[in-house]
This record gives structure tokens, C-alpha cells and sequence, in this order.
């Protein structure tokens, strides 16, 4: 029995390995399991949330103010997270700079436990190898 006469599915499980090019004949009509019949339903997204509500919010502090004020000195929150960014590495880094001197001994152990682990975490997968 010769390959080109199996029937589509079989051919498909044995030659489905054989780039196009090395074939000699057609396997019949490919495959149309890939594809989606239809396009996903559309996310509904609120515009009004609280975060894009608030977008914004202190861009006239300065103009009112007479510039005294930067809107970073008038954000509430620990310390060393105040108008500053990063990931959560960074964050526990700068959160032992600034206030681990005065930290219980079991929260700065666990602080050094997480960096540890964070540092591991980053330096083995992520897009930063």
C-alpha cells in the first residue's frame, strides 16, 4: 500500500512530520482544528475606575500652589515607597536601606529572606537573564 493513497487522517498522523517540501503529493484538505470559529467576546472595561478617575488629579497643584508643593510630597504611605517606582526586589531593598536599622529582628530576618529569595527568583527566569 503506498502512502499517497491512505486515507487523510492516517496520512496526516504519518506524514504530519514531512516539511511540505520533501512531499510528493497532497495530503488532502489540512487541518482546521486550529482555527476559531468565532472572535472572542469583548472585555467591558470601566472608564471610571478608581485608578483612571484619578489620573491627573494633582496636575493644577503646582499651578495653584505657586509651585510650592511637588504632588510627590503630598502622596500618603510609607516612606520609602513615596514617588518611587520599581518591582518588588527593588522595593524590599530600599525598604532595608531606609528603616532596617529600626525594624523588629524577626521582620528584618524575614525582609532578608524574601530579598534572598527575590534576588534567586530574578537572576534564574524572567526576561532580565
Amino acid at each position: 500500500m503506498m502512502a499517497g493513497s491512505l486515507a487523510g487522517g492516517a496520512g496526516r498522523h504519518l506524514w504530519g512530520w514531512v516539511p511540505r517540501a520533501c512531499r510528493s503529493f497532497s495530503l488532502g484538505v489540512p487541518g482546521l482544528l486550529h482555527l476559531r470559529p468565532t472572535l472572542p467576546p469583548r472585555k467591558v472595561v470601566d472608564r471610571w475606575d478608581e485608578k483612571r478617575a484619578m489620573f491627573g488629579v494633582y496636575d493644577n497643584v503646582g499651578i495653584l500652589g505657586n509651585f510650592e508643593k511637588h504632588p510627590k510630597e503630598l502622596i500618603k504611605g510609607p516612606r520609602w515607597l513615596r514617588g518611587w517606582k520599581g518591582n518588588e526586589l527593588q522595593r524590599c531593598i530600599r525598604k532595608k536601606k531606609m528603616v532596617g536599622n529600626r525594624m523588629f529582628i524577626d521582620d528584618l530576618h524575614n525582609l532578608n529572606k524574601r530579598i534572598s529569595y527575590l534576588y534567586k527568583h530574578f537572576n534564574r527566569r524572567g526576561k532580565y537573564r
